[in-house]
């Protein structure tokens, strides 16, 4: 017992250094305790700890606030908060010296900390009983820990671009300068790496294929499936305008290079058809595994119940849309700050969607609301709807509305979802969750708005008691959605059928009109199809971290990002707030479709360029 005590205490001191200490991926503390990590290594127990930890790098993105970024800095959302560094990056603050969300080191810690375990998982001598043979489980972990440092350089690369390939590459601390001193790897170099990585892994078959393959206790884990959702989101990115050097009309990135004069903005028009046939065929391969499908409810008269199919795609855990989550999602955050604050002083009433994505999601005609004429923006319903929570007179802009709004969207005179709390919501000025100039100029909504689409109804925000449960970080939906665009892009008349089909089970769950030219369809043409996918995509995939990535892939984020953001008059009364009030004015440059890499990073290693249009800060 004293042994192994002793084990777990040298465990925990090495784990600090290797896990905490390192301030860059250039700078790491070295593992210098050769004796105690091999003794880490020895036992399979020991091993998994470590293989554990290097799943710590995968961030869950419900942290809003603090700890991700991509929504609060979308048009989907504001952090009312004005001190945390969304706002600092929203009213163009953010600095290359001390950048916000700075995880260049971060990923590249989790990168440094796989390859460790790749290199030493052979070492292990002491083995669990297990119904697989010791080979087995030794290549199984290897595979993880390799998946996950390709999902890792994926993360650097849709935050940052261009990447520092290190391949199976550690770099000691004391290492000589050439070692450290390593350019930038172009943007088709870093895409083919991250894929070659995932198919060999996939090529491999050491992992299971999804979780029917796994047992309940390994859910959460990386799993052949989980390869092929990354690959599907790495090519649909690499497959955009934005990294197309023909199209992209930002000179600062099409002429950006190393100092050798390499480019590194590389792909052209001449490969795009290529680059989005493989985007096309990364979705197709893990749809056709046929172990997922879209979560669906159906209601009294078996048909699908639109509202609690897309609710409780988020609510209960482990159903079969899901192809990857974290276990544990950290969400009470995010039901403390989408919670209004009529239930409790523990809600802060702060995570608020913004104007601009209210009005993107469909009328329930499955129509844009500047498509239908039914669309009313004046005036109060005389009818209330209780399936959806809103009351008579409640504002016309949210009744016929789709299910996922109602699913999505805390809105004026609408009940609260909570279990022990179904109140009806105010968001005016003195409302029981408006503003209140004396006793809460901090926590309140500046929209009008609160995003409750993973706010669970279990969760007691009032008493502190939370409901933990999963983040989703890849689902069948989005895939579809992948498979659709890839094949826009690749010709509407040559695709179509596949294209509505897929967009179809996605508007059928969500219970909308399919297009089409049959009865009761809407019809559409190749022209309007790409607006429409990327319409369907905004909704189905709202506040789930994909957002801000798209508009930068699409070379429209200087449209969306910036400029006058939208609400209600939060700041009037009962009968002046139904009205549309500009909150903030928010600032994004060209720089801003790259993230700036922190400049004490470009001063160690003299061949990082840093990224357009931050050098000079």
């Amino acid at each position: 017992m004293k042994r192994n005590l002793l084990k777990y205490t040298l465990l925990i001191s090495i784990l600090s250094v290797i896990f905490t200490s390192c301030d860059d991926f250039l700078n790491a503390d070295e593992l210098n305790d050769r004796i105690t990590i091999e003794e880490v290594f020895k036992s399979e127990n020991d091993a998994l700890r470590f293989l554990a930890d290097v799943y710590r790098f995968m961030r869950p993105e419900t942290g809003w606030s603090n700890q991700s970024p991509w929504t609060g800095i979308s048009d989907e959302l504001d952090i009312t908060y004005q001190d945390y560094g969304t706002a600092r990056i929203n009213t163009g603050s953010m600095l290359p010296g001390n950048p916000e969300y700075d995880y260049w080191s971060w990923y590249y810690n989790g990168i440094r900390n796989a390859t460790y375990f790749m290199q030493h998982v052979d070492e292990i001598e002491y083995w669990i009983d297990d119904a697989e043979t010791i080979n087995d489980r030794r290549e199984r972990y290897r595979a993880e820990a390799r998946a996950l440092r390709a999902f890792y350089y994926f993360c650097i690369f849709r935050q940052y671009g261009p990447a520092i390939i290190l391949y199976d590459n550690i770099i000691p601390s004391d290492a000589p300068k050439d070692q450290i001193t390593i350019p930038r790897s172009s943007v088709s170099e870093t895409v083919a790496f991250i894929e070659s990585e995932l198919d060999a892994v996939i090529a491999s078959q050491r992992l299971p294929q999804g979780r029917a393959n796994q047992r309940p206790k390994d859910f959460g884990r990386i799993t052949e499936a989980t390869c092929l959702a990354v690959k599907s989101r790495l090519l649909l990115y690499a497959a955009s305008d934005f990294y197309n050097r023909d199209v992209n009309p930002m000179t600062e990135f099409t002429n950006f290079q190393n100092k050798d004069g390499k480019l590194l903005f590389d792909y052209t028009s001449a490969d795009r058809a290529e680059r989005w046939q493989k985007a096309a065929d990364a979705a197709k391969d893990l749809i056709d595994l046929q172990i997922f499908s879209l979560y669906k409810e159906t209601g009294g008269n078996a048909n699908i119940n639109a509202y609690n199919s897309y609710r409780n795609l988020f609510q209960e855990e482990w159903n079969n849309e899901i192809i990857f989550a974290r276990r544990s999602g950290g969400f009470n955050e995010m039901d403390q700050a989408c919670s209004p604050r009529m239930i409790g002083t523990n809600a802060w009433n702060g995570w608020a969607p913004t104007q601009h994505i209210v009005d993107a999601y469909f009328t329930k005609n499955g129509l844009l609301i500047d498509k239908d004429p039914a669309y009313n923006e004046t005036g109060f319903s005389n009818a209330a709807n209780d399936d959806f929570g809103y009351l008579k007179n409640t504002y016309n802009m949210y009744v016929d509305r789709e299910p996922r709004f109602y699913a999505s969207i805390t809105f004026n005179n609408s009940k609260w979802i909570a279990d022990n709390n179904k109140n009806t919501i105010q968001f005016y000025m003195g409302g029981n969750s408006g503003y209140h100039e004396k006793t809460n100029a901090r926590n309140f909504s500046r929209t009008g708005y609160l995003c409750k689409k993973f706010v669970s109804p279990k969760s007691n925000v009032a008493s502190g008691s939370y409901v933990n449960r999963n983040y989703i970080h890849f689902r069948l939906g989005e895939i579809y959605l992948n498979y659709a665009e890839a094949l826009n892009e690749l010709g509407f008349n040559e695709n179509k059928t596949e294209i509505l089909y897929y967009i179809n089970q996605i508007r059928e769950r969500a219970g909308i009109p399919l297009y089409g030219d049959g009865a009761g369809e809407i019809p559409v043409t190749a022209g309007e199809m790409r607006a429409l996918i990327r319409a369907e995509r905004r909704v189905e995939l709202a506040f789930e971290s994909h957002r801000y990535f798209d508009c930068k892939r699409w070379i429209i984020a200087h449209e969306t990002d910036g400029g006058d953001f939208w609400g209600m008059d939060v700041y009037a009364g009962e009968d002046g707030f139904h009205k549309r009030a500009i909150f903030e004015k928010r600032s994004f440059q060209t720089k801003n479709y790259l993230w700036p890499i922190r400049t004490s990073e470009t001063y160690k290693n003299s061949l990082l360029v840093q990224n357009p249009g931050w050098s000079a800060l």
